[in-house]
């Protein structure tokens, strides 16, 4: 099991890692921002999320990406790579 997915079961948050993993391609598809903001985003589909929580999200939905080679990090700034099309 991946982190990610084990911190969706536990946290019972009302994602899948693909539906979260597309939640945060599509928001770099308009271009860089940070693990806060996609922790806004992700808090504002699910409700019952905490930003901390939705924080703890946004950072391995990110770091499963990173590993997958489907986002780059570079200090704060969290964007897509240049080979990944959002659909």
């Amino acid at each position: 099991m991946s982190m990610l997915q084990f911190l969706i079961d536990d946290m019972c948050a009302n994602f899948t890692v693909a539906v979260i993993s597309e939640l945060v391609k599509t928001h770099l598809a308009q271009g860089p921002c940070t693990i806060d903001d996609l922790a806004k985003r992700i808090s504002g589909k699910d409700r019952t999320l905490d930003l901390k929580s939705a924080h703890i999200l946004a950072q391995a939905a990110v770091d499963s990406l990173a590993g997958s080679g489907d986002v780059k990090v570079q200090d704060t700034q969290v964007s897509l790579s240049q080979l990944t099309t959002v659909a």
